[in-house]
């Protein structure tokens, strides 16, 4: 099929998320493509202006594959109005350099594969790739937007060769090769483990690692932290977890920039400015779960949650469900009464649906601390009040922004479903914070502001 999804892949999207969904996946995959092309190949040497910072992801720039992604190219997109702009990503095979300067947009096919998996520590492919780029580009500095599936020695290794380093963390991954932290087999928050047989044992679950592995990557983690010339949080529950994990880091260089919001402000001034006063405390009829359906964002949780509400019980209530996900999950789902599944949904339209569609009340209901979410200020912009649980840096945004109600981890479904049968019969709960008004994007920064955030900080270091 054209854009890149085989018919087999189609057909599950189609059976477990639905029409819309798949379409909406095409119009991405499209718009992809469309970005891709925007690049005219360079049969030679880059002829551009020089680019001090060389941005890094682990992962193709694009957001079906998530949050960071999609904040990411909402933030380079404003940063490449102001500055020569080089991104370096994976493919199969190879590296791909991109590069947005003087009104021309170029690529470079580089060799190396990526790295081979989550564990691996050292890559000479790799490293190969990223000085190649930056000599290229003329770069003086790495920035890594996100640390999930590099090799940290690596990485050491490039900073040794001369590049000065800029990190974005994003989740938990220099702390564990899980970035969320969710232990298998059991599937559950680990709790920031460091007992090293429950971590050597989640981690054969996947990968073959040898004995005193997570000690040894943790140690490079803090390296890396100690190297860098500056330290990027998308919170600050994320920035002070990390000075709790890796003690004895500047903190000097530890900050805070919160992403860009996917929603644009024209979009989101006007979808708050359909909520009436007081709507967190209208009637609620339509409870949707927002996230990827998964079992680290609290699939698991929605479904036990719809079992122990029945339509005995709550007979008025219907249930959605936005975002992809597990195909199975969401097929034994759809199989539930008075659900229906939406499914994937592009990147910042979110608040329209959640308006059009009548949504009441949003579930986030991820058993990992958060390290953002972008979901949450999409529902904020669109004025619906959220359930959580009371952790990460989905609680600390809405202790410090309002609209919504939090929910002890320990409770699990049972503290969510009370939570959500209290809102349909009308009950008001002690601090629920449901009617105050929530800003526009939730404490998002909007692009042009995220990027200028970096642009600062590049000039503050010398690289601009």
């Amino acid at each position: 099929m054209a854009n890149g999804l085989s018919l087999r892949a189609a057909g599950r999207v189609l059976r477990a998320e639905g029409l819309p969904a798949l379409r909406d996946r095409l119009s991405d995959r499209w718009r992809e493509h469309s970005r891709r092309l925007s690049f005219h190949a360079a049969g030679g040497p880059l002829d551009l202006p020089a680019s001090p910072v060389l941005n890094l992801l682990s992962t193709a720039p694009t957001p079906r594959l998530g949050g960071l992604q999609a904040q990411l190219l909402h933030r380079l997109e404003s940063e490449a109005e102001h500055r020569p702009l080089a991104l370096l990503y994976p493919e199969p095979g190879t590296w791909r350099l991109e590069v947005a300067a003087a009104g021309r947009r170029l690529s470079l096919t580089l060799a190396g594969a990526a790295p081979p998996s989550p564990v691996a520590l050292a890559d000479l492919a790799f490293e190969q790739a990223v000085v190649r780029a930056a000599g290229e580009v003329g770069a003086r500095a790495l920035h890594v937007e996100g640390l999930a599936a590099l090799p940290l020695t690596s990485l050491l290794a490039l900073h040794r060769q001369g590049l000065a380093l800029v990190l974005s963390v994003h989740d938990f991954s220099l702390f564990c090769p899980r970035p969320h932290l969710l232990e298998s087999p059991e599937l559950r928050f680990c709790g920031y483990s460091r007992n090293r047989e429950r971590c050597a044992r989640c981690l054969a679950v996947d990968w073959p690692v040898p004995p005193g592995f997570q000690e040894e990557r943790r140690q490079l983690a803090r390296e890396l932290l100690i190297a860098a010339a500056a330290v990027v949080y998308p919170s600050d529950f994320l920035r002070q977890r990390h000075l709790e994990l890796f003690p004895g880091l500047p903190a000097e260089r530890h900050r805070v920039v919160e992403p860009a919001s996917p929603v644009a402000p024209a979009v989101a001034g006007a979808a708050l400015a359909g909520v009436p006063a007081g709507a967190g405390e209208r009637p609620v009829r339509h409870v949707a779960y927002v996230g990827a359906f998964l079992p680290h964002k609290g699939a698991l949780v929605f479904e036990e949650v719809i079992r122990r509400l029945p339509s005995a019980v709550l007979p008025e209530l219907r249930w959605s469900a936005y975002g992809g996900g597990d195909p199975e999950l969401l097929l034994r789902l759809r199989r539930l009464p008075r659900v229906r599944v939406r499914g994937y949904y592009r990147s910042g339209s979110l608040v329209d649906r959640l308006r059009q569609e009548g949504v009441d009340l949003a579930l986030l209901l991820s058993i990992v601390p958060e390290s953002y979410s972008l979901a949450l200020s999409e529902c904020l912009a669109a004025g619906v009040p959220v359930v959580a649980f009371d952790h990460g840096a989905i609680a600390e945004r809405l202790r410090r922004h309002g609209g919504g109600l939090l929910v002890e981890p320990a409770a699990g479904a049972q503290g969510i479903a009370a939570a959500v049968a209290a809102r349909v019969n009308g009950l008001r709960i002690p601090g629920e914070g449901l009617s105050q008004a929530a800003p526009v994007t939730g404490g998002a920064a909007l692009p042009g502001n995220a990027a200028q955030a970096f642009i600062d900080l590049y000039r503050e270091l010398g690289l601009c």
